[in-house]
């Protein structure tokens, strides 16, 4: 038998400035055999639900946290024994001796560490409590062996379960308020948005640029190639357009998608388009990253896309789903909104937003015509970038959208063929 050895499974940094977790449901028992990838926990962040899969192939052998606590970044969570070859392979922090304490659990309502109770209930009902500030450990459940359903989490919200002492309030998380004001609990997914978005603002320094292009080729592309899309069971939008030829004028103007580390006073350059999708959701907004958009055809994006922004509105997301983000797109014209001012997410140095495309007038060769007209606003970090430097994106970006054989070429122009 060959040597074995204990890998650490670590509470990774999930992305969007989140520190903390809580641990939703365990997938996988102590001694059950687990595959690389295979999900063997769900955690609940601010913004989603996240499947955290093992690190490599072996035996789960301890949970140490378990359903119910609210851990940190970097907490261990349960350790793998597998073979040490294997192990190796890791990264240098993942296989740790087995001596290693434990860390420990941090709960949300007492600031104590204690050992959790271990609630039953579905990941959905874990976010409807979250959303009602309903504490599950002091609801009872309903359900087969105890199980807290949704109607239980609704009743407690009300103040009519045993044991329930959340404040009066309505589904929409409403609560009554005194004289000619009522007063509303910032949700998490929303709470978290205001930090992250608050600190960005105030941070970055940011450069905005605005353009408008004719639509006018775009349209066209769209149009010749829905009906190949809906053969295929894709839903053939404008923002699959807008990905690609965002991937086109990253990869010609490499410090957009890039971050800056001030500790050591780098601009580090990523070798591949990670495109961040801002997404609304019944929580807020969510961003979950398409990787490697550089080498996909409009037709595999649309599809990822498809499959990518259905989990997000669902909160059920995979690790992968929210982590390493290059660059972000907010295509705000989706809600009617003709333009506006995008805010950067860091660790990210630029954001665009595509406003409505709608009918205007526009001069072409001297004469007043009417074309329909898409609105582009891109902001970046002045600290890496500069006027000149987001002239040249915009003017990279507007000659890919406006570029029909970005659309039409095989998957080594980067087209619409798959």
């Amino acid at each position: 038998m060959s040597e074995t050895t204990l890998v650490d499974v670590i509470l990774p940094d999930v992305g969007e400035g989140l520190v903390e977790a809580q641990i939703v449901e365990w997938v996988v028992t102590p001694g059950q055999a687990v595959t690389e990838d295979q999900t063997i926990v769900l955690i609940s962040t601010d913004k989603a639900t996240v499947e955290l899969p093992a690190p490599t192939s072996g035996i789960l052998r301890e949970q140490v946290v378990p359903a119910g606590a609210t851990v940190t970044v970097g907490t261990l969570l349960a350790r793998i024994e597998a073979p040490r070859r294997a192990a190796e392979k890791l990264a240098p922090s993942s296989a740790e001796p087995a001596a290693k304490a434990p860390a420990q659990a941090v709960f949300q309502d007492s600031g104590q560490t204690a050992q959790a109770p271990v609630v039953g209930a579905a990941p959905s009902t874990r976010r409807l409590a979250q959303q009602l500030n309903v504490d599950l450990a002091r609801v009872s459940g309903s359900g087969p062996n105890g199980r807290i359903l949704d109607e239980d989490v609704r009743r407690a919200a009300a103040g009519n379960a045993a044991g329930g002492m959340a404040p009066p309030q309505s589904q929409d998380g409403r609560r009554p308020g005194q004289g000619d004001e009522e007063r509303v609990a910032l949700n998490r997914t929303r709470l978290a948005t205001a930090r992250s978005t608050a600190a960005a603002w105030h941070e970055i320094p940011h450069i905005v640029e605005f353009r408008q292009i004719d639509a006018t080729r775009l349209q066209q592309a769209r149009d010749a190639h829905r009906a190949a899309a809906e053969r295929e069971g894709v839903h053939l939008t404008f923002l699959p357009f807008f990905v690609k030829a965002a991937s086109v004028a990253l990869t010609k103007h490499p410090s957009f998608n890039a971050r800056l580390d001030l500790d050591r006073e780098e601009v580090i350059y990523r070798r591949h388009c990670n495109i961040g999708i801002a997404t609304a959701s019944e929580a807020g907004l969510i961003v979950p990253v398409l990787h490697n958009v550089e080498s996909k055809s409009v037709l595999d994006i649309a599809r990822a896309l498809d499959s990518l922004i259905d989990r997000a509105r669902k909160q059920v997301l995979s690790l992968s789903d929210l982590s390493d983000g290059t660059f972000t797109i907010t295509n705000f014209g989706t809600y009617g909104t003709w333009l506006g001012t995008p805010i950067i997410r860091a660790p990210d140095v630029a954001i665009v937003g595509f406003g409505r495309i709608q009918q205007s007038v526009l001069a072409v060769d001297g004469a007043a015509v009417v074309r329909p007209v898409l609105p582009i606003s891109v902001a970046t970090d002045h600290r890496v970038n500069d006027g000149v430097h987001l002239a040249g994106f915009l003017d990279a970006l507007t000659e890919a959208l406006c570029d029909p054989s970005l659309f039409s070429a095989d998957d080594n122009g980067g087209g619409m063929n798959g």
